[in-house]
């Protein structure tokens, strides 16, 4: 009988009711579901981890900080061919979705915690879980996390769950650091918010609770910074690797940043001899030439584009119909943001609070349009720091006494149902691949996965992991003695989903294969195999025996073919060697 009661309590725990829904729901999507990276900077990364460059598993992880890499290096010794990489994102998110929904179990009657939890998931989840990105998965764990904290230090409950919620929140800034500002505007409302309510309510213990807050707080923000810090320090120590940061930063003053096109800039331009082709090679992402694309003039490209915006500014106007032609409002998040505004109204008695979240979400996007740096992940980061920081605002005391009612348990689980049953479609896969050939899957993917910084919702039941063999992978395989560059435009946004994410890429994979530019440029692992192969500058190489160039865009190949006559070889010229799956691949030669 005792065993049967304890058996009871736990299966009836909020600690194991939150585990069992996020684990059911997380079994549900690896089961039925085609998980991939939405992105290519993720697939870019566990390459490197699993020492698919030849020179063993290595955590710099370029945008991530070094010590999740550390942290990652013994599951890759002890279990080789798992990409630890992706299964540390679906943890992260599983351990963050876990606590957050063991809050609302804990300050909630159980019909408001589930509607909340079920909304979370389904609204949320897809995006964190199907189309894995390490942006959103940071933002997931530092908002998630740094609310739990928050609800843990004003309601004094255990250190366990304090000191839990704060790991998740710093691994969290560690995935992506730059996160926390993302998640910061909506933490410090609810810190206001709660010392308010706490001052209020506890007049004559105020400076002590204060205390008690802010000493275990700042501890958590000094370690996210000190990890930060600890990450810059590392890469400082070694010389490459400190020139890769000041390389990639210069690069990113330039592609990131908005084209306002060659003309704008010309008489600066003329000044530092970068023609209107060279500057159409570096917003194409083809600066492979290490000799003439400098750091300095990268630098100074960056400044001159910099200046330019700034002197022409950008009107309210153009921000306010850039928003609306952006479209957020139908994304699945902004959609759940607002229906809990409106389910706020109703439940909350001080429902006006739940406004001033969306607001501080309509200032952070009037911001990165102002900025321009407008992503569908950046997006996403804000709408579910927004859901979190309303949901966090519910609680038994400021529930309207109603909503314990029938009625209103009704509306709760009608908008459940409603959601699992919406849920349930996800769960069918798109089976439009097994229409796909070997020669149509590059259209395939293309079609819907290159614009991976727009919202596009057909992504999430698009099955890519079941392919056809992809005749490029084999022809570079099956060549080692040959090299072949690939044009960042046409294979970045394409090629990585011909490998299982599950899955390391064969150890040595690149060592006859590397992008044409891109992000790895200058990267340590990347130009050891340029080293080895004796291609060092991979422009001027492009004319060597059996080097070869993969670009399916006839414009891009003819940037390269003008610059190479610009710069080197006043006759070359591209021939087609062959055309595999899609993928043309050229020969260059000077004459």
């Amino acid at each position: 009988m005792r065993k049967s009661r304890a058996l009871n309590s736990v299966l009836s725990s909020n600690v194991f009711l939150s585990i069992a829904i996020n684990f059911i729901f997380l079994i549900c999507i690896l089961l039925f579901c085609d998980i991939k990276y939405e992105v290519s900077d993720d697939f870019v990364m566990a390459s490197i981890i699993s020492g698919a460059y030849g020179n063993g598993y290595n955590p710099h992880l370029m945008f991530i900080n070094i010590l999740w890499g550390y942290l990652l290096l013994p599951f890759y010794y002890l279990f080789p061919g798992i990409s630890w990489y992706l299964i540390a994102q679906l943890l992260l998110c599983f351990f963050s979705f876990t606590i957050v929904s063991y809050m609302f179990l804990e300050k909630l009657n159980k019909s408001a915690a589930f509607l909340l939890i079920i909304l979370l998931l389904t609204f949320y989840g897809n995006d964190v879980y199907i189309l894995v990105q390490f942006t959103k998965t940071a933002t997931l764990a530092v908002m998630g996390g740094g609310i739990v904290f928050l609800w843990a230090l004003f309601s004094e409950k255990s250190w366990k769950l304090k000191a839990g919620s704060a790991l998740i929140c710093i691994l969290g800034s560690m995935v992506r650091f730059y996160t926390i500002y993302i998640a910061g505007g909506f933490l410090l409302f609810l810190i206001f918010a709660e010392t308010i309510k706490y001052a209020i309510q506890n007049k004559h213990q105020f400076v002590h609770k204060l205390i008690k807050v802010a000493v275990p707080g700042i501890l958590v923000i000094g370690v996210a910074f000190g990890a930060k810090a600890f990450n810059t320090y590392i890469y400082n120590q070694n010389e490459e690797y400190a020139y890769f940061k000041e390389y990639g930063d210069a690069r990113a003053a330039i592609t990131d940043a908005s084209d306002y096109g060659y003309w704008a800039y010309k008489d600066e331009f003329d000044k530092i001899g970068i023609t209107e082709n060279d500057y159409t090679l570096l917003r194409t992402w083809n600066f492979a030439d290490p000799e003439y694309f400098t750091i300095e003039k990268l630098q100074k490209v960056g400044e001159i584009i910099s200046e330019y915006k700034h002197n022409i500014g950008i009107s309210k106007e153009s921000i306010f119909e850039n928003m609306q032609q952006r479209g957020i409002w139908r994304y699945p998040s902004c959609i759940a943001m607002v229906l809990l505004i409106v389910l706020s109204i109703f439940f909350l008695k001080k429902w006006w609070l739940s406004i001033c979240p969306a607001v501080i979400a309509i200032l952070y996007f009037i911001y990165f349009f102002a900025v321009e740096r407008v992503v569908y992940r950046v997006e996403f980061s804000v709408l579910l720091c927004g859901y979190l920081c309303i949901a966090f605002l519910w609680d038994k005391l400021t529930l309207q006494s109603s909503i314990t009612s029938i009625e209103n348990r009704r509306g709760c689980v009608i908008i459940i149902t409603v959601c699992l049953l919406a849920e349930s479609l996800f769960f069918y896969p798109d089976r439009s691949y097994l229409d796909v050939t070997n020669e149509t899957r590059k259209d395939y993917v293309e079609e819907v996965f290159y614009n991976s910084w727009d919202y596009d919702a057909r992504r999430y039941r698009k099955v890519v992991n079941k392919k056809p063999e992809n005749g490029l992978i084999k022809e570079i395989e099956e060549n080692k003695n040959n090299f072949y560059f690939l044009d960042f435009q046409t294979t970045v946004q394409t090629l990585y989903y011909e490998w299982n994410p599950f899955q390391n890429i064969e150890e040595n994979f690149y060592e006859n294969v590397l992008y044409f530019g891109g992000i790895m440029m200058e990267f340590p692992d990347y130009n050891s195999v340029l080293e080895k192969k004796g291609l060092q500058n991979p422009m001027k190489s492009l004319v060597k025996d059996n080097v070869y160039l993969v670009d399916s865009d006839e414009k891009t190949l003819q940037y390269k073919i003008i610059y190479l006559r610009e710069h080197y070889y006043p006759d070359a010229k591209a021939e087609l060697y062959k055309t595999i799956d899609g993928y043309q691949i050229w020969k260059i030669s000077k004459n």
